[in-house]
């Protein structure tokens, strides 16, 4: 890491480079025909819902991203300054989750005997506030690949529908009936694929968000068990 670089937004950086590949890889289908095709060839429009679904919840892991990056910058901060310090800190004033956190560690250790191990409780809830803002990732993958399947389904439907038609077994009745049987099975075959690589590709991305949260999770454990505690447990002598 270059001086001077404390590295917070490197998973914003990353989920740029992966959208940039997935960008590539799109502009690449389209020249080809196959996402006219897929957006052609689908009766049912589910792949068009996928398609905007997943740009939504790309958005929103953006969004995450960088609240996130902010978050592990402010707790980068902190656990330099903490390193450089010789004196118990001050209360934070700031309004990010780090400073919460910090704050409540500080004020629980007012009392130490009333409020042993405290700061670890603080700690779990600290992570599970973070991993919070990442549970709609598990929720939107989960969303795709079931209306992937969904698609099956009315894939299906669509060629069962077919077959029921055939009240005789003229050359066009077996023709309009054999259309409507490919477009059924089109219909099944496109909705699985586009929510499956849907499905994975979000998935992907929210990974990017669940690794900066164990990050900063980590680096909040280190600056409260090396600086802060033994900080405030000096002064508690020193009173």
């Amino acid at each position: 890491m270059a001086p001077g670089r404390s590295g917070a937004f490197d998973a914003v950086l990353k989920w740029v480079l992966l959208m940039a590949l997935i960008a590539i890889a799109t502009v690449v289908s389209y020249d080809y025909g196959l996402l006219t095709y897929l957006f052609g060839a689908d009766k049912s429009k589910i792949t068009v819902l996928i398609a905007v679904l997943y740009v939504g919840f790309s958005g929103h892991c953006l969004w995450i991203l960088v609240e996130l990056a902010r978050e592990y910058r402010r707790a980068l901060q902190i656990k330099e300054a903490l390193a450089r310090s010789t004196k118990v800190p001050e209360l934070p004033q700031g309004t990010m989750m780090i400073d919460r956190y910090m704050a409540d560690v500080i004020r629980s250790r007012e009392h130490p005997s009333e409020v042993e191990g405290n700061a670890h409780l603080l700690m779990m809830s600290l992570g599970a506030s973070l991993r919070r803002r990442t549970k709609i990732g598990t929720y939107g993958t989960d969303l795709l690949y079931k209306l992937g399947m969904l698609g099956t389904m009315v894939g299906f439907v669509m060629m069962l529908n077919s077959m029921g038609d055939l009240s005789n077994f003229d050359v066009d009745t077996l023709r309009g009936a054999l259309q409507q049987m490919i477009a059924g099975m089109a219909v099944s075959l496109l909705t699985t694929i586009a929510g499956l690589i849907g499905g994975i590709l979000l998935r992907l991305e929210y990974n990017i968000a669940d690794a900066l949260v164990t990050d900063i999770s980590q680096t909040a454990v280190s600056f409260t068990e090396v600086s802060l505690l033994p900080l405030l447990a000096r002064g508690e002598r020193d009173v």
